[in-house]
């Protein structure tokens, strides 16, 4: 059974955010009272690991306490079955913090924007689904929000080697991706995708939730003997770098479990790498800087 602190996580973000800003308020230094703000959290790991959701509340509350309205807040994830599977009830109140999916089990529609895609040929065509080498972004990101905070969790990927930052961004934002669900495809679709400039340009904020994690078995572990508790949460405006931090603590808690590194076992993030490369961030520890805060 998962068991946090709420006072104590609302307390984390509140000086993690100013350590990171530098700003006594950091969420007024970054969010204006008129900015609609998602926030991108992950659930694909259900029932044992997603983003907390005292988690969510504490960054709901400090947007709030910014002069945020409640009703420009929106939770979302791409599913709307994972979302109530990890215990966030489905809401759209104008007036209240609203929590949303992209994407439906059931019959309806959902909120996906056919006006923005995106095309891309260097995928497994037997993956495809209707759209062909076309995926349609979340009406909610293109159309919704201003800006987004990016709620990602602490876990390995049986494919990617982690779901961290930027693999909450890609198959997070888009339909029709089972099609790059191959190690060859994996990697260069999640560097590619977070490069895009509608991308960077909402992206205000990456967090990684490492209250809870899970070292193998991952995205979505059957057991809790696969997940572990650093009790950490890391902020930073670089998911590349942040990336690489949360694949370091994963490796390390794998080799204090007896495991081989992910690279040995066909499992190198690439996409961390590649992202670098890309301009998007650093990835090499040694040019990482790291601040530390403990509670008490």
């Amino acid at each position: 059974e998962r068991k946090v602190d709420a006072a104590a996580v609302r307390q984390m973000v509140r000086r993690g955010m100013q350590k990171l800003t530098g700003k006594s308020a950091p969420f007024q230094h970054l969010f204006k009272p008129t900015d609609r703000v998602g926030l991108k959290i992950n659930c694909l790991g259900r029932p044992l690991i997603y983003t907390h959701h005292e988690v969510v509340q504490a960054f709901c509350a400090e947007l709030e306490a910014a002069g945020v309205k409640p009703g420009n807040i929106v939770v979302w994830d791409r599913f709307d079955r994972h979302l109530t599977d990890c215990g966030f009830k489905l809401a759209d109140d104008p007036k209240a913090v609203r929590v949303l999916a992209s994407e439906t089990y059931s019959d309806g529609p959902g909120r996906l924007n056919a006006n923005v895609t995106y095309t891309s040929g260097k995928d497994n065509p037997d993956g495809r689904e209707d759209g062909g080498d076309k995926s349609r972004l979340s009406h909610i990101f293109t159309s919704d929000v201003d800006k987004v905070i990016n709620l990602a969790i602490l876990k390995d990927h049986a494919l990617a080697g982690v779901t961290l930052c930027l693999k909450n961004i890609a198959f997070g934002l888009c339909d029709n991706n089972r099609r790059f669900h191959r190690r060859e495809h994996i990697g260069p679709f999640i560097a590619d995708f977070c490069a895009r400039q509608d991308v960077q340009d909402k992206f205000t904020l990456h967090i990684i939730d490492g209250l809870e994690g899970c070292f193998d078995h991952g995205p979505k572990p059957g057991s809790s003997a696969d997940l572990f508790r650093p009790n950490t949460i890391w902020f930073g405006f670089d998911p590349v770098a942040l990336d690489a931090l949360g694949a370091q603590a994963i490796e390390a808690q794998r080799k204090v479990k007896g495991l081989k590194p992910l690279k040995r076992v066909g499992r190198h993030p690439q996409h961390i790498e590649l992202a670098a490369k890309g301009g998007l961030g650093v990835a090499d520890l040694d040019k990482i800087d790291v601040d530390r805060l403990t509670l008490g």
